[in-house]
């Protein structure tokens, strides 16, 4: 169980610690320069990177471990945000400099959150924890890291400064690297002799296409998260458009807390859940919920519900992935799948701003929850086959905990 924990732990750290840095560096260039625009621009900075590095790097988890390489990542993200205060100190940061810092801090970013997730099936086995109880806790401590993140990051700006509040998160992220290195047992299986570089990347991706339930499971998520990534932004000009800005934190922070509650809870149920009904039923939820946002009904109560409805989508996803992949492409494959939906995010946000230049937040929030409703519509559809069932590629699964895990062991040695 301590393996689970220091996953679940660094988990949290690096969250948080990449959230606090995505407030305090924004915040640090607006100081600096008093332009909005640029602050906006380094917030930016960290979407292309982030997509092509979680692709890229899935290939390093396979040949590296992901032990190995979640350890790297975090050591690297942790030295790309010291070196804002550093050279602050020293040489002095123009907005170049930043945003090139900002870039590499994401590109480190990505392929250490693919390798967490590659590590949660080994530490389910080590531990003899159910797979889906591992999927559904580590996304509870995204969502706790992601909602505490705004409030300590404004408590720490605003008692210590925005280049102090880096320094705090330079600590998280050795923090992740500490719990990693000493709870979770190295990979006690070599992986076979490397392929070609890029061949591998190329495998990820098209091991994901062949695969009916993988395709389906990457393509669920990157619908879902091109409807809802959006929604700060519509809230925002709701919030702004009946004058009442505190509207959009009480709903974000509903919407969060039904997530956490949501994810802790598929996770103590899961075993005696089918996967396929509550996948599905969450996106119709959460489609619903969204379309009804304009209608009055009390919008942090439909937030909470909307939260704790879409919660079980990401935890079954992962493990359908997981279950899914042999063992040699586990990371590549995760690596695929996520730069799907990271890809998604920017365009859903793209496109949803230039909608709300011309028409209502009402109507762009019954649009995006039409869109929710689509991915349930084409995930019922596609994935008929998501139950736990023997012969699975790289895997022996049944019903069992042990048996939605992996098959390679951990060991300290």
């Amino acid at each position: 169980m301590i393996a689970v924990i220091g996953l679940l732990g660094a988990t949290g750290l690096s969250v948080a610690g990449n959230a606090i840095t995505g407030i305090a560096v924004p915040w640090l260039v607006l100081e600096r320069t008093g332009s909005p625009g640029l602050a906006g621009l380094m917030a930016a900075a960290a979407l292309g990177p982030l997509a092509l590095s979680t692709l890229f790097g899935g290939a390093l988890i396979d040949r590296w471990g992901r032990r190995r390489l979640s350890i790297i990542a975090d050591i690297l993200s942790a030295l790309a945000v010291a070196a804002l205060p550093v050279l602050d100190s020293t040489l002095g940061l123009n907005t170049a400099l930043i945003a090139v810092l900002v870039a590499l801090g994401a590109l480190f970013d990505g392929p250490g959150m693919a390798a967490r997730e590659a590590l949660r099936p080994d530490v389910a086995q080590h531990a003899k924890v159910p797979l889906e109880r591992v999927n559904a806790w580590g996304e509870a401590l995204e969502g706790l890291g992601n909602l505490v993140a705004p409030g300590l990051a404004a408590l720490l700006i605003a008692t210590t400064g925005a280049t102090n509040t880096l320094w705090v998160t330079v600590g998280m992220f050795f923090g992740a690297v500490v719990l990693t290195w000493v709870t979770i047992p190295r990979d006690v299986r070599r992986t076979a002799a490397p392929d070609h570089y890029l061949r591998s990347v190329a495998e990820g991706l098209t091991y994901v296409w062949r695969q009916p339930m993988l395709r389906g499971a990457g393509l669920t998520a990157m619908l879902l998260v091109l409807f809802v990534a959006p929604i700060t932004i519509v809230l925002t000009a709701q919030a702004q458009s009946i004058g009442n800005p505190g509207l959009l934190g009480l709903v974000m922070s509903a919407f969060a807390i039904g997530g956490i509650v949501g994810a802790i809870v598929y996770g103590a149920v899961a075993q005696k859940l089918r996967r396929r009904p509550v996948l599905v039923w969450g996106l119709v939820i959460t489609g619903v919920g969204i379309m009804l946002f304009p209608s009055g009904i009390p919008m942090a109560v439909l937030a909470g519900l909307v939260g704790v409805a879409a919660a079980p989508i990401n935890p079954i996803t992962a493990v359908l992935i997981q279950e899914r992949t042999p063992e040699r492409l586990r990371g590549r494959v995760i690596g695929s799948v996520s730069s799907l939906a990271l890809v998604a995010g920017p365009i859903g946000v793209a496109v949803v701003g230039a909608l709300l230049e011309s028409s209502s937040a009402g109507l762009v929030l019954v649009i995006m929850g039409g869109g929710c409703l689509l991915a349930a519509l084409y995930a019922f559809g596609a994935l008929r086959d998501i139950e736990p069932r023997t012969g699975l590629p790289g895997n022996e699964s049944n019903t069992s905990a042990e048996s939605r895990t992996t098959k390679e062991p951990l060991t300290n040695k």
